[in-house]
């Protein structure tokens, strides 16, 4: 296997490593700081670095958390609670949090859960409604559902 050469990056080379790493997925601020710190530059040329990827819309923590959510309620089919909560761990301020959650179709996230739901139901073992009931509700709060939500989902579907 060659060896990786122990040259290091220059801060050009560093910024355009950057600039390719936001640029292949949404970033938040938090995780490009956190990769700026993996390079051995000095912290100025990190800081002009930053900057440049800000200032050129390479980062940008409100459109990061509508992909995020986006893709986490359709994709992966979390619930707000997980969402907001991986958000948080992300650094994201609570207004943008707010505004990107805000932007969910309700009628689509309630069929989402009901789908889960559905699914789950197939393979949950239990004895009796409320048991099974108890089983389906734990499991979808466990994915990030409100817990009145579910309740009401179970209620009316279940």
């Amino acid at each position: 296997m060659p060896k990786k050469s122990d040259k290091p990056l220059t801060p050009e080379q560093v910024l355009d490593k950057m600039a390719k790493y936001c640029a292949y997925q949404e970033r938040c601020l938090k995780d490009v700081k956190d990769k700026l710190k993996t390079f051995d530059i000095a912290q100025e040329a990190k800081s002009e670095i930053l900057d440049y990827l800000l200032d050129n819309r390479f980062v940008n923590d409100e459109r990061f958390a509508k992909t995020f959510a986006r893709g986490k309620v359709n994709q992966s089919g979390w619930g707000m609670n997980k969402i907001r909560f991986h958000l948080v761990q992300k650094g994201i301020a609570k207004d943008i949090i707010d505004e990107a959650l805000g932007q969910t179709d309700e009628e689509a996230y309630r069929q989402r859960l009901i789908s889960i739901l559905k699914s789950k139901s197939k393979t949950v073992k239990a004895e009796n409604d409320y048991e099974r009931n108890r089983k389906l509700a734990a499991y979808a709060m466990q994915k990030g559902f409100e817990s009145g939500l579910v309740w009401e989902v179970l209620k009316e579907s279940f």
